[in-house]
């Protein structure tokens, strides 16, 4: 009898991280390369957590009575997503503070300066470009200096002489998308990566030009950055690993979702009309009040309730963002962003002669947790079409657990369509529920909506007095507080008087009030 001849194979993988992302690869200098175990791991965890719409409405940090809340109603009649002019305020705001000396002074730590790098995602024809004109527009209309810009389109040799020679400037890209791709990839641009990572640290940077015996150095380089991009070519321009690299991390995301209650179709023209102009004009008059208001370019400081407060916030991150699949190197560098954005959002409250309090640094988190979620939302869009089936599974499984049935795989395959069937391999299912049951022990997962933004429990109740008395009369104070600073600005000029003439078309049934509330006048 003739002796049976032995054999091997190899047995392919059927985990649910195999059999799900197996496909997937990521560009490297030597080619493509499959998935790492921990991008695989990471990527799974990122598919978990599914951000509703309203999460992204910039409308829930606006202020009431605030600046950023008029600007919000000056783009009312249009289409644009109010993400794209707001963070463009921000971006101006953290630049003017920037070029003109301002810093926030924190003891043992230094001097940090307003130096937010910001990038923005929204769709093919969201007119972004349009909405950051718009708001260039009203800011130029002003009487104060106009802010210095880096050109862009440099390659590496002409970037680094033209931030020498500016410093300090405003860093607008259009198509960051297409930008970045030249700094990762392109010969010609491959230094202004390095370069970029030593300047978010304020580090020399240094280059011998070809013309010269000297080397070019800047000791301390900065500038403020805002990129926009479609959402729809960034993964095109960015891949995976690119994304997960320390440069891409160097910035905070927003992600401009569209608007609910317009389209493209209610709007011809974009501001139009006899209002515009005198609009523009009075938003102008209060930006300048804004810039003229005392100590809005000096040093900020902070009162003694921020600094527990925020150590309190960041500990709170640990149950909820912490255990998220929202890489740390983007949480921390979000964390530190909060400091920059005291100053921002002190100044555009109208209080930079007061030190920091705690209303201004509860906004800053707000901010901060926008911008976690914009991250792993932007993270969790690569190669969607080979990753939705665990969420398609990850509904049908709440599904079966909401009817009360047992959650097993033969349970969530019934309630699933027969075309939604067909997508997955035999036991697949079992896996991903495998998956999917770790993924759901870690808090702040399923329901990011609500635990991401908890604080901890040691400053809960002092943060709901507070906030509650804040609350109470938010946009009489806001409003207050502008009218107080271009009044003083007309006291000291005569001749502005815009505020005081368009105020009726800004603001209706104000009641001024006096109330006691430390800190926040």
């Amino acid at each position: 009898m003739a002796e049976a001849k032995m054999t091997t194979t190899r047995k392919t993988p059927t985990t649910a991280e195999h059999a799900l992302l197996r496909e997937l690869t990521v560009k490297t200098r030597k080619g493509t390369r499959r998935l790492k175990k921990y991008e695989r791991d990471a990527l799974i965890q990122m598919l978990a957590v599914k951000a509703a719409p309203e999460e992204f409405d910039v409308r829930n940090l606006i202020p009431k009575g605030s600046f950023l809340e008029r600007i919000v109603r000056h783009f009312e009649d249009t289409d644009i997503s109010y993400a794209l002019p707001v963070m463009h305020v921000v971006m101006i705001t953290a630049s003017f503070l920037t070029q003109n000396g301002a810093c926030l002074e924190v003891p043992g730590v230094g001097r940090v300066l307003p130096t937010l790098w910001t990038i923005g995602l929204a769709g093919s024809g969201s007119s972004k470009t349009l909405a950051s004109e718009e708001i260039d527009r009203i800011i130029s209309r002003g009487k104060g200096l106009p802010l210095n810009r880096l050109a862009t389109g440099c390659t590496d040799a002409q970037w680094i002489v033209e931030l020498n020679d500016n410093n300090g400037a405003f860093w607008f890209q259009d198509e960051v998308g297409k930008t970045f791709k030249s700094i990762l990839t392109d010969g010609n641009y491959r230094r202004i990566k390095p370069w970029c990572l030593d300047a978010y640290s304020h580090k020399p940077i240094a280059n011998r030009l070809k013309s010269e015996k000297n080397k070019l150095v800047i000791d301390r380089p900065y500038f403020t950055f805002h990129g926009l991009t479609v959402d729809e070519t960034w993964r095109d321009d960015i891949d995976l690993s690119s994304m997960l690299d320390g440069f891409c991390q160097r910035f905070s995301y927003y992600v401009a979702v569209p608007r609910g209650d317009t389209d493209i179709f209610d709007h011809f023209l974009y501001f139009e009309g006899p209002k515009v102009d005198p609009r523009r004009d009075c938003l102008a008059e209060i930006w300048d009040a804004l810039c003229d208001q005392d100590g809005a370019c000096e040093a900020y400081t902070l009162n003694d309730e921020v600094l527990p407060y925020l150590k309190a916030w960041w500990s709170g991150l640990r149950q909820s963002w912490g255990q998220s699949a929202l890489p740390k190197s983007f949480i921390r560098r979000i964390g530190f962003a909060v400091l920059r954005y005291l100053m921002v959002l002190h100044f555009l409250l109208g209080k930079s002669r007061r030190p920091v309090d705690i209303e201004t640094a509860d906004l800053a988190t707000r901010f901060a947790e926008y911008h976690f979620l914009s991250a792993l939302h932007i993270v969790q869009q690569y190669d969607r079409a080979k990753t939705s089936r665990i969420q398609v599974a990850a509904d049908a499984r709440a599904r079966v657990s909401d009817a009360g049935k047992p959650v097993t795989g033969r349970e969530v395959s019934r309630a699933l369509s027969k075309q939604q069937r067909a997508q997955f391999e035999k036991g697949e299912i079992g896996e991903i529920l495998s998956v999917l049951n770790q993924i759901e022990e870690m808090p702040g997962l399923f329901d990011a909506t609500s635990d991401a933004r908890e604080k901890s429990s040691a400053i809960e109740g002092r943060r709901d007095e507070i906030k509650a008395r804040l609350l109470l009369n938010e946009r009489k104070r806001n409003e207050r507080r502008l009218r107080e600073l271009c009044r003083g600005r007309e006291r000291s000029n005569p001749a502005s008087h815009l505020y005081r003439d368009a105020r009726d078309d800004l603001e209706s049934n104000v009641v001024q009030l006096h109330l006691p509330l430390t800190g926040t006048e």
